[in-house]
């Protein structure tokens, strides 16, 4: 079934920067840009691509990342879509400050000693302080979902899940913690699930390697894949690209040995039933345009995750038809 994605994506071609490499973690930044007469926000940066919106004149927009292409600008209504608009349609106010990146992979580790132990036990919020909207995700990440049977979700559940969340507490930026109980009940067609429910997908990893991060605020900044997130790129079909996916993601704490990034590799083509808790990463934005990517921002259409992982089925048959989610007999344990 195909998905209607309410973002689409581009590529990073700052209009005042020079230099467009940026690392594939970083927070987004936005500029500011007011439209100066009405005008079509387009779902591609040309002028036969279909409008997702038409924005009034004197309209503030997010300048997303600085990014341009040919005639258009990527902007984003704030809680709204996001597409291109013609820069002579807009009057810049400020430039996206890539030089304010900061890269949490080129971070210093926050905690002494510098182990995972130390950091599980007396950092519950990693890096960044409790009760912040930051600590908070970090917490999040951490969190194992209740015991109780998981709801199934389909690819096309975290396409709705991707559109409210963006109406609900926005994308690319800090989500204060009292706005994110506004994600924990969402209605979809799978049933109403949110932020912190057990659920499950049947899948298959996508074109992309899974690899560990190198080193992020939720796990104290530590290197090393035995202290960081195994960040695995899933999709509905057998080798899919990266755009058409999800990310699901297995924490350091309690991982099993055989969880490792080679490891997961090698259930490249089998079909997967993968099971934990959902999770909305805000502090992205969403790149599911293969035309039109993001620099900087992991490939996927929704931001929602299965993070943290809790368990991985496999198959023992070939074919997504042949394997029913509810038929335990169909799977084994990786």
């Amino acid at each position: 079934m195909k998905r209607c994605l309410l973002i689409t994506a581009l590529v990073a071609l700052p209009l005042f920067v020079t230099s467009s490499v940026v690392a594939q973690e970083d927070t987004p930044v936005f500029g500011k840009v007011t439209t100066n007469k009405k005008t079509a926000l387009k779902a591609a940066p040309n002028a036969h691509a279909a409008a997702a919106a038409t924005v009034d004149a004197n309209t503030d927009l997010r300048w997303v990342m600085g990014d341009r292409k040919g005639k258009y600008v990527r902007v984003m209504v704030p809680k709204g879509p996001s597409g291109w608009v013609l820069e002579a349609n807009v009057n810049k106010i400020a430039e996206a400050d890539l030089a304010s990146i900061a890269l949490e992979g080129s971070a210093q580790p926050c905690v002494s000693p510098k182990t995972l132990n130390a950091c599980t036990t007396t950092k519950p919020t990693g890096c960044s302080s409790a009760g912040s909207a930051h600590g908070l995700v970090n917490q999040l990440k951490r969190t194992v979902p209740p015991q109780q049977t998981p709801t199934t979700l389909t690819f096309d559940t975290f396409s709705q899940l991707q559109s409210a969340a963006v109406e609900l507490v926005d994308q690319g930026v800090d989500i204060p913690p009292a706005e994110r109980d506004k994600i924990k009940s969402i209605e979809t067609t799978e049933g109403t699930v949110g932020e912190g429910s057990r659920v499950r997908l049947v899948a298959f990893l996508s074109n992309g390697k899974p690899h560990a991060n190198s080193g992020e605020s939720v796990n104290c900044n530590l290197k090393s894949e035995a202290n960081n997130d195994v960040h695995i790129s899933v999709t509905e079909t057998k080798s899919g690209s990266e755009f058409e996916g999800i990310v699901v993601e297995m924490i350091p704490q309690d991982r099993r040995a055989n969880w490792t990034s080679n490891k997961i590799d090698t259930l490249r083509g089998k079909v997967l039933l993968i099971e934990g808790g959902l999770f909305y990463d805000n502090l992205h934005f969403a790149n599911g345009d293969e035309r039109n990517p993001i620099g900087g921002q992991p490939k996927r259409f929704s931001l929602w995750e299965i993070h943290p992982v809790i368990s991985v089925k496999v198959c023992k048959k070939i074919k997504v038809s042949q394997c029913d989610p509810d038929r335990a007999s169909d799977w084994k344990a990786f």
